[in-house]
C-alpha cells in the first residue's frame, strides 16, 4: 500500500510538472515573439534615422555649394555681364568637380526661363514656374529618368533667380543599398509628395512610383513606426519613417515580418515538440512503473520462499545454526553454536540472557539495540561482535539472522561464524591504513586516489572535500574527470589515463567545484597499486591566484587597461604573425584620431570621458571583428586593420558609420569626429610597424588639411622627412645664432611721427637668402622651439631698445609677437621684471602682440597674467584682430592698449565696401573700448589716406617702411627730415 501511494504521488507530481512546463513554454514563446517584433521595429527605426542623417549631410553640402554660387553671383553683379557669366561658369564647374553626385547646375529666372546660353530641360522650367520664389532651403523637383538611373532637380532661391542642381539619384541608391534589411526588407527615399527616388529591396526598385505617406511624417521632424503592407510590393513589414532633416525628403526602412518571425516559428515548433515529448515520455514512464510494481510483488514472494529454504539448509548444515524465540525467552542452538559461546545446552535450549551476558561489554548495548530493532522491523540481522569466554579470552563472531514466523509467533533464525582471525588481520590492516589516512587526511593540499582503469575516485581527503564542495560520498561515486572544467575535458581524459601522469604535471588544469567555481591547479601525481589494481595518488596545488596574476600581467603588457584593446606593439606583432601564416598577402591600416575628446574630462567629468572613449572603442572593435584586428594608443588614437586589403573601403565605410552616430553620455550627446589615415602594404616591406607609421602620417595630413579621410602617399613621407630636417636645422640655427631681427616702423597717422617698430624674426641662409617666416614659424610652434627662440627675440629686442635710446629715439617702443605656446610656457611677471631691470628699460618700452588663440585656451588665466604683465611695464596688443573668434566680453575685460587690424581687411579697404565696413567697425569698437588702433599691411597711399580719414591711430606696411636691420633703420631715422606724405 505504501508503494502504491508513492507511485500515485509520483504520477500526480509528474502531471503538475507537465502543466507548469507547458504553460511556461507557451509564455516564453509569446514573449519571444514580442521581443523579435520589438527588435525589428528598433532596427527599422535605426536604419531610417541613420539614412535620414546621411541624406541631411549630403543635401546640406549641396545647399552650401549652391549658396556659395549665389553669393559669388551677387558679388559679381557689378561686373560686365560677359565677365560675370564666365566667372559664374567657372564657379559652377568647380562645384560640379567637387560633387560627383551632381550632374549639372544651371541658373534660371524667377519665371523658370534658363539663363542665356544655358541648355535646360523644359520640365524643369515648367516646374520652377509653379514655385513661390522666396529664400529658404532646397526644393526638390520631379524625378527625371535618365539611362539606368535618374536625376532629381534641387532648386535654391537666390535674389532674382533660381539655382538648380541636377542630383544623381544613384547617390541615394548607394545610401540604401548598403543597409542590412534582410531578404524581405526594403529601404526607400521619397520626396515629401511620396514619389520614390531610391529604393533597395529584392522585389524591384519601383523608382518614380507614388506612395501615400503617413500623415505623421509629412511635417518636418516627423517620425512614424508601425506594421504596414507595402503599396509597392505587397509585403507586410515593420516600417519606420523619418523626416528629421530640413529637406523635402522622407526615408523609410522596413524589416519583413515573415522573415523577422522565422526564427520564432522554429522556436515555437520546438517548444510544442518539447511539450509533446514530455507527455509522451511521462506516459511511458507511468506505464513502465506499473509493470515494475507488479514484477516487484512477484519477486518478493519468491524471495520469501527462498529465504525459508535457506534457513532450513542452515539448520541442516550443523554449523552454528540458531533459532531464537523472543516470546519464550530462549534460543535453540546447535552444539557448534553453543561451543562458539562457551555455553552448555540443555535439550538444545539456552536462555536468551545467557547469550546476551557473553557479549563483550563494549558491544552489548549496540547489539541489544540492533536486535530489538530487527525484531520490530522484521529486517535481517547481520552483526559482528565479541564474546567473552570463561577463561577471559575474546572471540569475534559474525551473526546472520532473519525474522520468520513459526506458527502464530515471530522467531529469528540464522547462523554464527567465528571470524576472529579475519578480524585480527583486519585490525592490523586498519592500523596501517589509519596511519596512511592520517598522512593523507591531514595534508593541507587537496589529495585523492583514483583507479587508472575506470578513473573513479578511491579515496579523497578533507582538503578536497572543503575545496570542491562535494561531500566525501559524492566524490567516491564520481570519476576524476567529473572535476575537470569543460574546456579541459578532452586533454584531461588523455592525461589521466595510464601513461599520462607525467604530462599532466607539465601544465595547469582547470577544475570545477560543485557551485561551478573554477579552480586552476597544478597536479603532483604518482602511480601506485591499491588492492592489486593500478591507481594514481594526486596532490592538487591551487595556483589560481598566481596564474591569474601572471595572465593579468601578460594581458596588461599587450592591452590598454581603459579600452581593453591591443597596444600598437601587440597589434603589429599580430599582423606580422598573420603575414607569416598566410604567405604575405598584406593588409590595410586605418589610423583613426578622435577629435576634441581630450576636452570631455575637464568639462563633463572623467567618468563621462571614459564612457565616451569606451563606447568609441566598442564600435571600432565591432568593425575590427568583421575585418581583422584593432589596437589603441593613448590618447584617442585607434588603429584598425583589415587582414584582406581588398576590404579596406568597406572597413572605412563601417568606420565612418560608427563615427557618424553620436555617443550618449551623462552630460548629453557627444558627436564623434575623427581624422582617418589609410595605408596598405605587403608583409615583406618593413612589416606592420612601417604600414602603421604610413597611416599615422596620412592621419596627420588629414588633421592639418581638415579632411576626414586621407590615403597615404610617398610625398607625405618626403614632406614629413623634410619637416623633421627643418626642425633639426632650426634647432642648430638657434644654437649657432643664425637668426636675425628686422624692424618695421609703425607711424602715427595724425602727424606721421614714429610711434613704434615691430621686431620681425628672420632666418638667413649661408648664401644670403632668407627662409620665409611662414615656412619656419609654424614648425617652431609645433616643435616647441618657439619658446627658446621667442625668449631670444625678447632679449634681443630689449637690447635693441638701448640702441634706439642712444640714437635719441628712447620714446619709440619695440613690438614683439608672442605665440600662445610661448605666452603660456615662458611668460611670468618675474621674467619680465628681470628683463626690464637688466636692460634699464623704461615703462612701455616693449609691446607684446598676442594672437586671439592666447585667449581661447585659458581665458581666465590669460586675463590675469596679462594684467600682471601690464603692471610690470608692458604694452599689450591683440594682433590680427578680426580673424579669430574672440568674444566681445573678453575685449571689454582684457587689459589691452592696442588692437591691430589684420592686413586682409586693409588690403581692399578702398575697393571693397565690405572690407571698408569691417575696418570702420573695428576702429569704432577699439575707440569705444579706449584702445589705439593699428592697421597692418598698408601698401598704397590711398589705403593710408582712407585710414587717416576714418580715425585710425597708427599704421605700418611697405608704403611706410619695409622691415630692415637695426643699423639700416637707425640710418633711415637719421636721414628722415620730413613727415609722412
Amino acid at each position: 500500500m505504501r508503494r502504491l501511494r508513492s507511485a500515485r504521488s509520483i504520477r500526480n507530481t509528474g502531471i503538475l510538472l507537465g502543466v507548469v512546463l507547458t504553460a511556461g513554454l507557451a509564455t516564453l514563446v509569446l514573449l519571444d515573439r514580442d521581443a523579435r517584433l520589438d527588435a525589428a521595429s528598433r532596427q527599422s527605426m535605426a536604419l531610417a534615422t541613420g539614412t535620414d542623417r546621411l541624406l541631411h549631410y549630403e543635401l546640406r553640402n549641396i545647399e552650401r555649394a549652391l549658396r556659395g554660387i549665389a553669393a559669388e553671383r551677387r558679388a559679381d553683379a557689378a561686373l560686365p555681364p560677359a565677365l560675370a557669366g564666365d566667372r559664374l561658369d567657372v564657379w559652377i564647374a568647380g562645384v560640379i568637380d567637387r560633387h560627383e553626385e551632381l550632374e549639372s547646375i544651371a541658373v534660371f529666372g524667377r519665371s523658370g526661363r534658363a539663363r542665356e546660353g544655358a541648355v535646360a530641360d523644359a520640365r524643369i522650367s515648367d516646374w520652377l514656374a509653379t514655385l513661390d520664389h522666396r529664400a529658404g532651403p532646397l526644393v526638390a523637383g520631379p524625378l527625371l529618368p535618365q539611362g539606368k538611373g535618374g536625376t532629381l532637380p534641387l532648386a535654391l532661391a537666390a535674389d532674382d533667380a533660381w539655382i538648380v542642381a541636377l542630383f544623381r539619384t544613384r547617390e541615394l541608391e548607394d545610401m540604401v543599398d548598403s543597409l542590412d534589411v534582410g531578404a524581405e526588407g526594403s529601404a526607400t527615399i521619397y520626396t515629401q509628395a511620396g514619389v520614390v527616388v531610391a529604393r533597395f529591396g529584392r522585389t524591384g526598385t519601383h523608382v518614380g512610383k507614388h506612395v501615400d505617406l503617413p500623415p505623421e511624417v509629412r511635417v518636418e521632424g516627423g517620425r512614424f513606426s508601425g506594421d504596414l503592407v507595402s503599396q509597392l510590393d505587397g509585403v507586410e513589414r515593420k516600417v519606420a519613417f523619418s523626416n528629421t532633416s530640413d529637406y523635402p525628403f522622407v526615408v523609410s526602412a522596413g524589416i519583413g515580418l515573415h522573415e523577422a518571425l522565422a526564427p520564432w516559428r522554429r522556436y515555437a515548433v520546438s517548444a510544442c515538440v518539447l511539450a509533446l515529448l514530455y507527455w509522451l515520455v511521462f506516459g511511458l514512464v507511468v506505464r513502465r512503473a506499473r509493470k515494475d510494481e507488479v514484477a516487484r510483488e512477484a519477486l518478493m514472494a519468491e524471495v520469501e520462499a527462498q529465504a525459508e529454504w535457506l534457513q532450513q539448509a542452515q539448520l541442516a548444515s550443523g554449523t552454528g545454526v540458531w533459532r531464537m524465540y523472543p516470546a519464550a525467552g530462549y534460543v535453540r542452538a546447535t552444539e557448534e553454536m553453543a561451543a562458539l559461546y562457551g555455553l552448555d545446552s540443555v535439550d538444545g535450549q539456552i536462555p536468551v540472557q545467557a547469550f546476551i551476558d557473553r557479549i563483550h561489554d563494549d558491544d552489548r548495548p549496540r547489539i541489544q539495540t540492533e536486535l530489538a530493532a530487527s525484531q520490530i522491523d522484521q529486517l535481517p540481522f547481520v552483526q559482528e561482535y565479541r564474546v567473552v569466554l570463561d577463561d577471559g579470552a575474546s572471540r569475534w563472531l559474525k551473526i546472520r539472522g532473519a525474522t520468520i514466523r513459526d506458527g502464530a509467533h515471530p522467531v529469528m533464525t540464522g547462523t554464527a561464524q567465528d571470524v576472529t582471525e579475519r578480524r585480527d588481520a583486519q585490525q592490523r590492516m586498519e592500523r596501517a591504513e589509519l596511519q596512511f589516512r592520517h598522512i593523507f587526511e591531514r595534508n593541507p593540499l587537496p589529495a585523492w586516489v583514483y583507479d587508472l582503469e575506470d578513473l573513479r575516485f578511491l579515496a579523497v581527503n578533507e582538503a578536497a572535500v572543503d575545496t570542491y564542495g562535494y561531500n566525501r560520498e559524492d566524490l567516491l561515486h564520481m570519476a576524476v574527470t567529473d572535476l575537470l572544467a569543460p574546456e579541459d575535458q578532452a586533454a584531461g581524459r588523455e592525461a589521466l589515463a595510464p601513461g599520462g601522469g607525467h604530462d599532466a604535471q607539465d601544465r595547469p588544469w582547470m577544475l570545477m567545484t560543485r557551485d561551478a567555481r573554477h579552480v586552476e591547479v597544478r597536479v603532483h601525481a604518482r602511480t601506485i597499486e591499491l588492492d592489486g589494481r593500478p591507481a594514481r595518488l594526486v596532490l592538487a596545488e591551487d595556483v589560481s591566484v598566481r596564474m591569474s596574476y601572471e595572465r593579468d600581467l601578460a594581458w596588461r603588457a599587450n592591452h590598454d587597461p581603459t579600452t581593453g584593446m591591443l597596444t600598437l606593439a601587440a597589434l603589429a606583432d599580430q599582423l606580422d604573425s598573420h603575414c607569416a601564416a598566410d604567405g604575405g598577402s598584406g593588409f590595410a591600416i586605418a589610423y583613426v584620431q578622435l577629435r576634441d575628446l581630450e576636452l570631455i574630462a575637464p568639462t563633463l567629468g572623467r567618468r563621462a570621458g571614459e564612457n565616451i572613449l569606451c563606447e568609441a572603442a566598442a564600435r571600432f572593435n565591432q568593425v575590427a571583428e568583421r575585418y581583422g584586428a584593432c589596437g589603441y594608443m593613448p590618447s584617442e588614437t585607434f588603429v584598425i586593420a583589415a587582414l584582406d586589403p581588398r576590404e579596406r573601403d568597406a572597413m572605412v565605410a563601417a568606420l565612418l558609420a560608427a563615427i557618424g552616430i553620436p555617443v550618449e553620455a551623462e552630460g548629453g550627446t557627444f558627436p564623434l569626429e575623427a581624422w582617418i589615415g589609410l595605408a596598405s602594404g605587403p608583409c615583406e616591406d618593413g612589416g606592420a610597424e612601417k604600414v602603421i607609421g604610413h597611416a599615422a602620417l596620412a592621419s596627420l595630413h588629414a588633421r592639418r588639411e581638415n579632411l576626414q579621410v586621407v590615403h597615404y602617399s610617398a610625398a607625405m613621407a618626403e614632406h614629413a622627412s623634410s619637416r623633421l630636417a627643418m626642425v633639426r636645422q632650426l634647432r642648430q640655427a638657434h644654437e649657432r645664432g643664425e637668426f636675425e631681427l628686422h624692424f618695421q616702423p609703425i607711424h602715427r597717422l595724425h602727424d606721421g611721427s614714429l610711434a613704434a617698430i615691430e621686431a620681425l624674426l628672420r632666418w638667413r641662409q649661408p648664401d644670403g637668402s632668407y627662409v620665409s617666416p611662414a615656412q619656419f614659424i609654424p614648425l617652431c610652434e609645433e616643435s616647441g622651439l618657439i619658446v627658446p627662440i621667442g625668449g631670444w627675440v625678447l632679449e634681443e629686442s630689449a637690447r635693441m631698445h638701448a640702441r634706439l635710446a642712444a640714437a635719441g629715439h628712447g620714446d619709440v617702443a619695440i613690438a614683439v609677437n608672442v605665440s600662445a605656446v610661448q605666452f603660456e610656457a615662458d611668460m611670468t611677471p618675474e621674467s619680465i621684471r628681470h628683463l626690464f631691470e637688466r636692460h634699464a628699460l623704461p615703462p612701455r618700452a616693449l609691446h607684446l602682440e598676442l594672437t586671439e588663440s592666447v585667449l581661447l585656451r585659458h581665458p581666465d588665466d590669460a586675463r590675469s597674467l596679462m594684467g600682471t604683465l601690464r603692471n610690470e611695464g608692458l604694452c599689450l596688443s591683440i594682433d590680427d584682430f578680426g580673424t579669430g573668434f574672440s568674444s566681445m566680453a573678453y575685449l571689454r575685460e582684457l587689459p589691452l592698449d592696442h588692437l591691430k587690424i589684420d592686413r586682409a581687411f586693409v588690403r581692399d579697404v578702398t575697393e571693397d565696401p565690405r572690407s571698408a565696413a569691417i575696418c570702420r567697425a573695428l576702429i569704432a569698437l577699439g575707440h569705444g573700448l579706449g584702445l589705439a588702433i593699428i592697421a597692418e599691411g598698408v601698401e598704397e597711399a590711398e589705403q593710408l589716406e582712407w585710414l587717416r580719414a576714418h580715425g585710425c591711430d597708427q599704421a605700418q606696411g611697405y608704403h611706410l617702411g619695409r622691415p630692415m636691420p637695426i643699423d639700416a633703420l637707425l640710418e633711415s631715422l637719421a636721414e628722415e627730415t620730413s613727415e609722412i606724405d
